[in-house]
């Protein structure tokens, strides 16, 4: 692996909350937030931060995008030289791409852009590139009441990379698309991420990420439980090398993998049709079975954001919430907390 282009080191930045008292009314102490994130970046490669709505992705791309301050921990990386380095600003170096920009108004789509870019001095080639680089050269005359979701969010991207950053980041930016348009946005991340950009993806679905990802990042209230390559992040976890076989018509599932190592997941039969999971030799189970079965179809079973949690935390399914924390929610482990937290 290479040497990371960011590097967070027990990074932290908690929420200020109420916890008002009688002769204290305005008194505020830390709430949920990001607690202890050591997390690596690299150039060129698509890292997929994954957790339940209030695990606290956006504020760790806030965080990463130099919007919310560091409370604690550190930051270097290698932006303007091969060794790593302290960096006390991160907002030159990181485009941010927020989960909902409302690009509404008389505007057109390049009027829109140029007003951002006056702000940094953008040259006007260096507009035209990026509305080539992100499908919107033949719209740039299009009115923004006009723009589709999808538009929109190549116009959030155009605008998220105006300076020219090094790494990209991009908050929820599958919601609202149809499968076509998820389609053409995975495309452009992935032209992105070739030219050496850094693209961080915030999204609290597992199935979206799996084809565009190179790593994975999980997070739960507030921590970051693993990372690393999907593969590794499974196998870590126990959820790697699953398989769903199906057939249709008489089978013995007992008998026919009797020889066969493996562990069976479950077993269902519906009608002439049945489902079989395991775990196991992929290859000589499927072997076996459609030697004394009619299989129609078989595929890996990568795990869904409930499982991984579940892995990683210990919990159980009704224990972890999809909705999003109360204020009150306070991070699964706080070290050295102070008496007014």
């Amino acid at each position: 692996m290479a040497e990371p282009l960011l590097t967070f080191a027990n990074a932290e930045h908690r929420h200020m909350i109420s916890s008002a008292t009688l002769p204290r009314p305005w008194k505020k102490v830390k709430g949920p937030g990001i607690v202890g994130l050591n997390l690596n970046v690299y150039d060129g490669c698509v890292l997929g931060l994954v957790g339940p709505n209030g695990a606290g992705k956006t504020t760790l791309l806030r965080m990463m995008a130099g919007i919310l301050p560091l409370q604690g921990g550190t930051v270097t990386a290698r932006f303007s030289s091969s060794q790593p380095e302290h960096v006390d600003d991160l907002r030159q170096w990181v485009g941010h791409m927020p989960e909902q920009v409302r690009w509404q108004g008389g505007q057109t789509v390049r009027e829109a852009l140029e007003a951002i870019g006056d702000m940094r001095n953008t040259p006007s080639k260096r507009i035209d590139g990026l509305l080539d680089l992100v499908g919107l050269n033949q719209r740039k005359d299009e009115r923004l009441d006009n723009l589709s979701q999808g538009m929109r969010q190549r116009l959030s991207i155009a605008a998220a990379l105006l300076g020219s950053p090094k790494v990209l980041l991009l908050d929820e930016p599958f919601n609202g698309l149809d499968p076509v348009a998820a389609e053409a946005f995975t495309q452009l991340v992935k032209r992105l991420a070739s030219k050496g950009v850094a693209v961080v993806i915030s999204s609290h679905m597992v199935a979206q990420l799996d084809q565009l990802i190179d790593r994975i990042a999980l997070l739960h209230r507030g921590q970051l439980l693993d990372e690393g390559t999907l593969e590794e992040v499974e196998g870590r976890l126990d959820l790697s090398n699953r398989y769903r076989i199906k057939g249709k018509g008489p089978v013995d599932i007992a008998a026919s993998l009797s020889e066969i190592d493996h562990e069976s997941l479950g077993f269902e039969h519906d009608n002439d049709e049945w489902t079989f999971i395991f775990r196991g030799q992929a290859e000589a189970v499927l072997n076996a079975l459609m030697e004394s079965a009619t299989v129609t179809s078989w595929s890996p079973v990568p795990p869904n954001l409930v499982e991984l949690l579940c892995a990683a935390t210990g919990m159980e399914v009704e224990d972890i919430s999809l909705e999003v924390g109360s204020s009150a929610m306070l991070p699964m482990r706080i070290s050295e907390v102070s008496e007014d937290e």
